[in-house]
């Protein structure tokens, strides 16, 4: 049969873990490595920060394989395994993958960090305590690890193929129960999915034997009713206080989970539902067929036969259970986050003057000194109008006589406040521009042609008040014998 790979995930206690004073993280990339957290046979998990722009950080979890297993293909490709199935799932009852980093030779899984407990460990500190697990809690706990497990079965890949995704390694030190009272299942190191990169030796086990379905110690074809029948033993365990399959070695809990006849958890501790017997049971049925067929009907079993604790009651039961240990996690925790908050203030501030885009509305309402600029800019604009304006109606009255000249085009459009090209305004009409006179910067029209006088063009200032004409500027101009008109002198 070969040996058994037993995966022990050991949460680290806060005196174990490595010191932050004085000693500076380890830079992978955009996160910084802290002290360790939890170790096993394959790997271990660090504390870790994510490192952002403008002094943005985030706590993650990081999974770094032991030093003498990092250059082996075999564990690296078990590594990329678990980030591209667990990556692809998405469930609140399974940690979530969110990066994997390749740095200095190695391969680096990044996790969400969640506050909490592995299961292994709560049902140690409450055995240690005397007390058991209550039943609403560990029927609460469980039937979230089910529905976690189901999702992770209907996992499907980029072309919605199923990855027929199965764990292979259900058990109590791969639930975490998080200070929120949610529980999630963590580590798919090991699980069977389709296109793995690595594949099971022959002869070699991979899981606990004593939470391994017997098709799976027997090499027979795994398929998600083995997670089923592990998730069975988990829920045993957590109801009676008590180890299922027990033995002084592997050969020994191999023979239990083969041979020995399982009772009822009722017949070992009172108060337990019969439906929740019936449903324990019936996961441990040695014959895959009797089994429920998919996680998610076992839990629905457990959350008809029994009241499930609310999520805010686990929560309670873990901080009770978990009290030392989750102290000792939120003050390296915290540590950690005070060492990143002031290194990030030493981190360039980003501001508007950096190319963030003003907020909706700031534009349409330009400061003083814009408006003026933007004043002075119209102002321009409309006196080098009037300058060409007085141009070309020069040009045109050069060229045709005085006498076909309509009286009618000498008045200003009302519409637009500024003379046309063709008809210059009298000195009364004149509409001043700016406030500032310009006149001095705008091009001097060229002389007209005999008998017709242009208004100088540019003029922008306001008219000056003149006399009043005398009446023999009434009308101001004559006709000669050919008819063309001509202005009296003494009237311009």
């Amino acid at each position: 049969m070969g040996g058994a790979s037993h995966t022990l995930w050991v949460m680290v206690s806060s005196t174990e873990m490595a010191p932050l004073e004085g000693s500076p993280p380890i830079r992978i990339d955009r996160y910084e490595l802290y002290g360790v957290i939890a170790s096993g046979g394959m790997a271990t998990v660090h504390l870790g920060r994510l490192v952002g722009p403008a002094g943005f950080g985030k706590t993650v979890a990081i999974k770094r394989l032991h030093p003498h297993l990092a250059k082996e293909q075999e564990f690296v490709a078990m590594l990329t395994d678990e980030a591209r199935v667990t990556g692809r799932i998405g469930h609140p009852n399974i940690v979530p993958t969110l990066d994997i980093v390749a740095a200095s030779g190695e391969l680096f899984l990044v996790m969400e960090y969640v506050p909490g407990l592995t299961l292994a460990q709560l049902l140690k500190n409450a055995a240690l305590e005397k007390e058991r697990v209550p039943l609403a809690v560990a029927c609460a706990i469980m039937a979230g690890v089910l529905r976690g497990l189901d999702a992770a079965h209907d996992t499907r890949d980029e072309s919605s193929r199923p990855l027929e995704v199965v764990h292979r390694d259900v058990s109590p030190q791969n639930i975490l129960v998080g200070a929120d009272g949610i529980a999630r299942l963590l580590d798919f190191g090991i699980a069977k999915a389709v296109g793995r990169l690595h594949t099971t030796r022959d002869g070699q086990l991979k899981g606990k034997v004593g939470y391994m379905a017997p098709e799976q110690l027997g090499e027979h074809t795994v398929d998600r009713r083995t997670d089923v029948y592990a998730a069975a033993v988990v829920l045993w365990e957590a109801l009676t206080g008590e180890r299922l399959f027990d033995g002084a070695d592997a050969a020994a809990v191999f023979g239990n989970v083969m041979q020995k006849k399982v009772p009822a958890p009722s017949t070992i501790v009172s108060g337990v539902p019969a439906a929740i017997d019936v449903a324990v049971l019936t996961g441990l049925e040695r014959e895959p067929s009797r089994r429920f067929s998919r996680a998610r009907e076992m839990a629905a079993a457990i959350e008809n036969g029994a009241p499930l604790a609310r999520a805010s009651e686990v929560a309670d039961w873990v901080a009770l259970m978990g009290e030392r240990e989750l102290a000792g996690r939120a003050e390296i925790v915290a540590d950690m986050e005070r060492q990143g908050a002031v290194a990030s203030t030493r981190t360039p501030q980003l501001d508007r003057s950096d190319g963030i885009p003003p907020t909706v509305g700031e534009a349409s309402a330009p400061p003083p000194s814009r408006r003026r600029a933007v004043w002075i800019i119209a102002a321009s604009a409309a006196v080098l109008s009037l300058a060409a304006g007085g141009m070309v109606a020069m040009k045109r009255g050069a060229a045709r006589p005085a006498a076909q000249e309509p009286e009618e085009a000498r008045t200003l459009p009302p519409a637009l406040g500024a003379p046309s090209a063709e008809t210059p305004p009298s000195e009364t009409e004149r509409v001043p521009v700016a406030a500032e006179p310009l006149a001095a910067s705008a091009p001097v029209a060229p002389k007209s042609a005999p008998g017709v006088r242009a208004h100088p063009a540019g003029r922008v200032s306001a008219p000056k008040p003149r006399a009043a004409k005398p009446t023999a500027c009434d009308p101001p101009y004559t006709f000669d014998e050919q008819g063309h008109k001509h202005y009296k002198v003494d009237c311009l």
